[in-house]
C-alpha cells in the first residue's frame, strides 16, 4: 500500500509540475512574432467630418514592407459621422489586379466614438497601404508607407470618397441623349477626367515613335502590320490596328517584355474573319505614369483599349 500511495503522491507532483509549466510558459509578445519597427510616413488623407485615424506603430515579420511579410499596425481612431464601421487595412493597387483574399486580422467592426485599433495583415500585393472606415464603400482613410521607400506613400488621391456623381448640363444631354440616365453619370463619374500627355513626354512614348518600334516588333515576329494607329487623346498613348495572322498578339507581347523602356500593359485583340487580328495595346510601363495620376489612368484604360480594338474592327 505504500509504494502505491508515494507512486500516486509522485504522479500528482509531477502532474503539477507541468501543470505550473505551461501556465508559467511566456505566450509570444508582439516584439517576439513582429521584431521589426517600421518608420511610418503619412500620405493622402481624406475623412468625413469629425473622424479621424491616427497610425501609432507599425511593426513586422520583415524589416521593410514587402510581399510576403506580416505586419501589425496599432493606432486610435475617432468615428463621428456614422453609427458603425469597418476598419480596415487595405493595399490600393498600382496596376489591374485579381481579388485578394479578405483578412479577417485586418479588419475591425468599430462603433461611432473613439477607440483603438490593432490590424495584422499579411502583404500578397504590391501598391499603396491605407486604412480606411468602410460602410459598403470607403468613407474616408489616410494612406502611410514606410519612411524612406517612397513607392510605398500615396502622396495624392486624384478621386475623392465622397464625391457623388455630378448631374448632366443641358448641352452634354443633346450632345450624349443616355447619360442623364444616373447609371451611366455614375459611370462617368468614376472613370473621371481623362489625362492630358505630359509637357516633357518622353519621345519613346510618342506617335511616332511607339509606330516605328510596334511596327518593329511585329516583323521581328514574322509578321505584317496592315494598318496601324495610335489614339493620343489622352495619356498613355495607345497603339491600334490590325496585323497578319491570327495568334492573338502572343509573339509580339513576348517581345514587348524584352524591349527596353516598354512593357506590355494590357490589351483587347480579336480575330477577323478574313484571318487577320484587330487590337489595341499599351506599351507604356506603369513606372512611366504620373504618380498623382496612376488610379486614373487604369480605371479609363479598359475601357479605351476596348473602344480602340472595336473601331480597329469595323475601319476596313
Amino acid at each position: 500500500m505504500k509504494i502505491r500511495f508515494h507512486s500516486a503522491r509522485w504522479s500528482l507532483v509531477a502532474f503539477a509540475l507541468l501543470a505550473w509549466s505551461l501556465v508559467g510558459r511566456a505566450q509570444p509578445s508582439d516584439a517576439d512574432l513582429f521584431p521589426y519597427v517600421i518608420p511610418v510616413e503619412l500620405g493622402a488623407a481624406e475623412f468625413a467630418p469629425g473622424d479621424s485615424i491616427v497610425i501609432a506603430s507599425l511593426r513586422g515579420d520583415r524589416p521593410h514592407l514587402e510581399i510576403g511579410g506580416r505586419y501589425l499596425l496599432e493606432g486610435t481612431y475617432t468615428l463621428a459621422s456614422l453609427d458603425s464601421a469597418n476598419l480596415s487595412w487595405s493595399i490600393t493597387t498600382r496596376g489591374p489586379s485579381g481579388p485578394t483574399p479578405i483578412q479577417a486580422s485586418a479588419n475591425d467592426a468599430v462603433r461611432r466614438g473613439p477607440g483603438k485599433f490593432r490590424l495584422i495583415k499579411t502583404l500578397v500585393n504590391d501598391g499603396w497601404p491605407h486604412v480606411s472606415f468602410y460602410d459598403g464603400r470607403s468613407q474616408g482613410g489616410v494612406y502611410f508607407g514606410e519612411t524612406g521607400a517612397e513607392k510605398t506613400v500615396l502622396r495624392q488621391k486624384s478621386w475623392s470618397d465622397f464625391t457623388e456623381p455630378q448631374p448632366m448640363t443641358n448641352r452634354g444631354a443633346d450632345i450624349f441623349p443616355n447619360a442623364i440616365n444616373p447609371s451611366n453619370a455614375a459611370i462617368m463619374a468614376y472613370l473621371g477626367d481623362p489625362i492630358p500627355l505630359p509637357q516633357n513626354l518622353e519621345t519613346r512614348y510618342t506617335a511616332s515613335a511607339l509606330k516605328t518600334e510596334f511596327t518593329a516588333l511585329v516583323d521581328a515576329v514574322g509578321r505584317k502590320v496592315q494598318k496601324l494607329a495610335v489614339d493620343t487623346s489622352e495619356f498613355p498613348c495607345l497603339v491600334y490596328g490590325t496585323i497578319t495572322g491570327g495568334d492573338d498578339l502572343q509573339l509580339v507581347q513576348k517581345a514587348i517584355g524584352t524591349t527596353p523602356g516598354y512593357a506590355y500593359g494590357g490589351s483587347v485583340v480579336g480575330r477577323s474573319g478574313n484571318g487577320t487580328t484587330y487590337f489595341a495595346i499599351n506599351l507604356t510601363p506603369d513606372d512611366r505614369y504620373p504618380r498623382e495620376h496612376v488610379e486614373a489612368v487604369h480605371r479609363r484604360l479598359m475601357i479605351r483599349l476596348q473602344m480602340l480594338a472595336e473601331k480597329a474592327q469595323t475601319e476596313r
